[in-house]
């Protein structure tokens, strides 16, 4: 690789570095513009100063000045001027997230009307599902789902007093008549406002009352809806799950795609295909220059041709902030293939992200972009040098095709680990036999979308040759994730990360020392391989019987760390009882294997949206007894016309309902049991005390401060308690009156960590503290185990860290 190539690579990382530290320290960014760009200045008056002392002809000087600029003068320069460039930016915009009559409302608690133009895919949450829909795919879903809206808003009303404004906002609301919100579209929002951290996407999170249309999106983006929405219909009269997938591949529409395949694609490392990506949009590209070609269209055309038709492609599968920059990332690619050097992409690709962060240093925390960068990256400066490693051992064209995922795939993998900490032992495989499929899937999916209306005999057949690979990727994911170690445990966090990626860099240098004959390098290399192989053999061994070690062995009370949902278990005389179960099967499964627990003899599901049932497929079949609040909807029947075929006796509970689990006994305190008006979601949560071993607890399921409230004026619940489960992972909905009579030695609060409503609140954590409550935290704590002790409560947490007991 050249020097000249690598030249915006150090101004890039620099740059994506100091966005990442900066916007979570605003008020150093002004600081550091202008420390960065003194020493821009300095640097290039250093560089021409050396220059003019040359004593030579000036046409020399000049360019061997030139030459000193374009050396590491010249590229140090550029770096601190690009973290000039970024922090300037963050200061201004960091101003304009945060108005005056914004946070006035904020601090006085006062309701907010705000203009919001959506410029992302709004997410809903119907049931116990959480799908993206467009507003053409939400005929005849219930009225309560909930969407979550992503927009910029232009325009704050507080009272009587009006502002122009340019905030980053999340919207949390029910859908209205005029049903989901899509990208586009200017709407109007009133309810109260909460501002985020520093670091988030988001200036504030805002819980809407109300939600009305007040324009609809422009002409060149209306289009895409419809056309979408259409591809959805009719793949689900598809068979089997590659119904399901094809709209995924196509225009990224996962709505149709159900929990069990999503689950396959993630442990098989074919998620990507689910979701519009760089390949995507390179397949488009290409499909387009090898058409126009063929007709003999000019050079200028072909690439007008091709840019036109990613644009297309980009409003098509929605232009959002994701698919913009899979678009860009594609632009770097090919860019770098038509210049006929590889290595050209690596400049290019180092432009785009300069561009990103500079436009938006925010960007520089999503791991979407990070994949994406790291995954071009890869591609761009690891397929060749893995391909020749690999024809030591087999014929060029297949370590070729090898070299392509396994390039992106080690360059990703140190990210992936932050989001999951196991290693994908057959993602190479998988992403192998899918990739021959991938590309047929997207353009048969696009061409059945787009000639439906105007042919449609031409949409069905395209769409049932598209169902053929789709098929055969979601049986290749189905297939490959039940298989032994489909993932196996790595270490979490940075450290893991670090470990993950000097393992990989020494990998790739192993064979690439020994073709250049540096042996001993070579040799020194293995032998780290070697020591980590043991230290990761340790470290299976650390994670699956250590935590089990340590448990205490008396435990009653433990709070599975399942991210940002519900899951305590109480164990009573060798007898299990699990309140709720999380949103995903398999964190619920890890916790109750690292427990010992392999039955459960009584499941309370509180109430019925995800992040309480989400996970009961773990359960299921291991259940006896389930208690539940009434089903809302044909989805919560189905859930428990299932439990109950596994086995268990499902029974719908209210204030009132006892029984015994082992020498501990339970009592039902809400929903009240004779009402004309029950009530339901959150309000209706089933709130149940249990009092046996030395505990009392009480949890409170999802309930707000008017449920709270109502529940103690039914006087159920008679003296105090000594744990009880901090309702709705800590939002600031809570009634102080409540835990105050509570007045409980410890409150737990399952929420998972940096999630996007802000649990728990500043607010419970101080009405905890003021009532003598100590807060356990599953972000923090991770795991919280608790334990009856002479003096109270015993707690064991799987995590030391800051906050936690």
């Amino acid at each position: 690789m050249n020097a000249s190539d690598q030249r915006l690579t150090c101004p890039a990382i620099a740059a994506w570095i100091a966005a990442a530290v900066l916007v979570g320290m605003p008020r150093m960014a002004v600081w550091v513009a202008i420390g960065a760009l003194m020493l821009t200045l300095a640097l290039a008056a250093i560089a021409v100063r050396r220059g003019r002392k040359r004593s030579v002809p000036r046409h020399a000087r000049d360019n061997k000045t030139r030459r000193r600029l374009a050396g590491w003068e010249g590229v140090v320069a550029v770096t601190f001027l690009a973290v000039s460039l970024v922090a300037s930016v963050l200061t201004l915009r960091d101003a304009s997230r945060s108005p005056p009559l914004l946070t006035s409302a904020v601090d006085s608690g006062r309701s907010v009307t705000v203009t919001l133009s959506v410029t992302d895919k709004t997410e809903l949450q119907v049931g116990n599902q959480a799908h993206p829909w467009d507003r053409a795919t939400d005929a005849g879903q219930p009225s309560e789902a909930e969407q979550r809206i992503r927009g910029t808003v232009i325009e704050i009303t507080v009272g009587r007093a009006r502002a122009a404004a340019s905030v980053p906002v999340v919207v949390f609301a029910e859908t209205g008549p005029n049903g989901v919100a899509v990208i586009g579209e200017i709407v109007s929002v009133t309810g109260q406002v909460e501002l985020t951290e520093p670091g988030e996407r988001a200036a504030a999170l805002i819980f809407a009352r109300e939600v009305t249309t007040v324009a609809e999106p422009p002409a060149w983006l209306a289009w895409a809806p419809q056309m979408r929405a259409g591809l959805v219909e009719k793949a689900r009269e598809l068979p089997g799950m590659g119904g399901e997938l094809l709209p995924g591949l196509a225009t990224g529409d996962t709505s149709a795609v159900s929990e069990e395949l999503d689950a396959s694609m993630k442990a098989s490392s074919l998620s990507h295909l689910t979701a519009v990506s760089g390949a995507n949009c390179a397949v488009i590209v290409a499909v387009i220059v090898m058409l126009l070609s063929a007709l003999g269209s000019p050079r200028w055309l072909r690439i007008v041709g091709a840019l036109v038709g990613l644009g297309l492609f980009v409003i098509l599968v929605t232009p959002e902030p994701s698919v913009v920059r899979a678009a860009l990332m594609a632009v770097a690619v090919l860019l770098a293939l038509a210049s006929g050097r590889p290595v050209a992409g690596l400049p290019v690709l180092s432009l785009v992200v300069l561009v990103l962060v500079v436009g938006d240093p925010w960007i520089s925390r999503s791991y979407g972009f990070a994949l994406s960068v790291l995954a071009t990256a890869g591609l761009l400066t690891l397929t060749r040098p893995l391909t020749r490693a690999l024809t030591i051992w087999m014929p060029r064209p297949i370590a070729a095709a090898i070299a392509i995922p396994l390039a992106a795939q080690l360059a990703c993998q140190p990210v992936l680990i932050l989001l999951d900490a196991s290693l994908p032992l057959y993602g190479i495989p998988a992403n192998l036999l899918a990739a021959p499929a991938a590309p047929a899937a997207t353009l048969l999916g696009l061409l059945g979308c787009l000639s439906a209306t105007a042919f449609p005999p031409l949409s069905w057949l395209a769409l049932w040759l598209g169902w053929l690979p789709a098929s055969w990727i979601a049986g290749i994911a189905t297939t490959l994730s039940t298989l032994p170690g489909a993932r196996l445990p790595w270490l979490e966090g940075g450290i893991g990360a670090v470990l993950l990626s000097a393992i990989t860099a020494a990998a790739i240098a192993i064979p690439l020392a020994r073709t250049r004959e540096r042996r001993r390098i070579a040799l020194v290399l293995s032998a780290l391989l070697v020591v980590s192989g043991g230290a990761y053999a340790g470290t299976l061994v650390a994670g699956g019987i250590g935590p089990r070690l340590s448990l205490p062995k008396d435990w009653s009370y433990a709070a599975c760390d399942v991210g940002q949902g519900d899951a305590v278990l109480i164990r009573s005389s060798g007898v299990v009882a699990l309140i709720d179960t999380g949103p995903d099967p398999a964190l619920l499964s890890d916790c109750l294997d690292v427990l010992g627990v392999s039955r459960v003899n009584l499941l309370v599901l509180t109430h019925f949206d995800l992040d309480h049932v989400g996970g009961v497929r773990a359960v299921t079949g291991r259940t006896d007894r389930v208690l539940t609040g009434v089903p809302e909807n044909s989805i919560d029947e189905r859930m428990l016309r299932d439990l109950s075929a596994a086995g268990a006796h499902v029974s719908e509970v209210a204030a009132g309902t006892r029984g015994r689990l082992g020498s501990t006994a339970w009592e039902v305190l809400w929903p009240p049991a004779r009402t004309r008006s029950p009530p339901t979601g959150n309000d209706g949560s089933v709130v149940t005390v249990f009092d046996g071993n030395g505990i009392r607890s009480l949890f409170l399921g999802d309930l707000s401060e008017r449920a709270q409230e109502a529940f103690l004026a039914t006087r159920a619940l008679r003296g105090t308690v000594d744990l009880v489960k901090v309702a709705h992972h800590g939002s600031a909905d809570q009634s102080e009156r409540l835990y105050r009579q509570v007045d409980a030695r410890a409150g737990l609060i399952s929420v998972g960590a940096d999630n996007d409503y802000g649990h728990p609140a500043p607010s419970i954590l101080d009405l905890l503290r003021g009532s003598g409550t100590t807060a356990l935290r599953t972000d923090r704590c991770g795991m919280v185990v608790l334990g009856p002790s002479d003096s109270g409560l015993t707690v064991w947490a799987e995590h030391a860290a800051a906050g936690c007991p």
